[in-house]
């Protein structure tokens, strides 16, 4: 079976002028969570499973930084690697390629995948035509036994504040699954899941003085690490407190 993203490639079931982004070193082995063991154990059966009953749909809802894109796109090169066509989606990206077109047909052919990955739901509230357009899809897809569907958001279906109330009752239809925020402690921990993924060894000193001293939002942390690797890689050095004051000038 084939895989693809948005724009479909030359194999998907049909070609579409926007590229989204799809994070290809975003995985299920690579996510950090301390909790959320249970969370990719069930995805990885529902993106597996031949069955696309009720259980068809599941919806992940958690603030920036929780890791909901992060699982999906994992759940989407999870898929491919079991040979299943998926497609991911981020609202975020294609309200901003769209801008004011009209994204009426925007959405055809993507049930045809057997996984749909949606992130960034939240992002068509107050946007009666997008919204619309969805609740299309969504109905091609709950026609489509063998269709998947993941959705990615903020919040959950039940507080999207939608003026499309079929759309928000289909949404809501999903299985929901809801990734806190990190705390302190949580993000020591992801700081050093992290930079043993890359090879590099992060005592808890280090790490509770890049929190000190650095902004604790978790991109900007995943941004702080790449950083000191590749300066790690060029010096050699080991990751120590005086060497990271030096590199980040802090």
């Amino acid at each position: 079976m084939l895989s693809g993203r948005h724009p479909l490639s030359n194999q998907t079931p049909q070609q579409v002028p926007l590229g989204l982004n799809l994070d290809a070193s975003a995985t299920f082995a690579n996510y950090w969570s301390a909790n959320n063991g249970r969370l990719i154990e069930h995805l990885k059966q529902f993106i597996s499973s031949d069955e696309g009953d009720e259980g068809g749909w599941v919806y992940i809802a958690g603030e920036s930084g929780s890791g909901v894109s992060h699982l999906l796109q994992a759940s989407s090169a999870f898929a491919k690697e079991q040979e299943i066509s998926v497609i991911y989606v981020s609202l975020r990206e294609m309200l901003a390629a769209y801008g004011d077109q009209s994204p009426v047909g925007i959405f055809d052919s993507m049930e045809k995948f057997d996984l749909l990955c949606l992130d960034d739901i939240e992002l068509v509230a107050e946007k009666p035509v997008w919204q619309e357009q969805l609740f299309y899809l969504l109905e091609k897809i709950k026609n489509r036994t063998q269709s998947r569907l993941l959705i990615g958001g903020k919040r959950a279906a039940t507080q999207l504040n939608l003026e499309l109330a079929d759309l928000q009752s289909r949404l809501a239809w999903a299985t929901g699954f809801y990734l806190p925020a990190l705390t302190d402690e949580d993000k020591l921990k992801f700081l050093q899941f992290k930079a043993l993924q890359l090879g590099l060894s992060m005592t808890d000193e280090v790490a509770i003085f890049l929190l000190n001293r650095c902004s604790r939002l978790v991109g900007d942390l995943v941004s702080t690490l790449a950083e000191l690797d590749k300066q790690a890689m060029i010096s050699q050095r080991r990751l120590t407190i005086p060497w990271i004051k030096t590199v980040l000038a802090i």
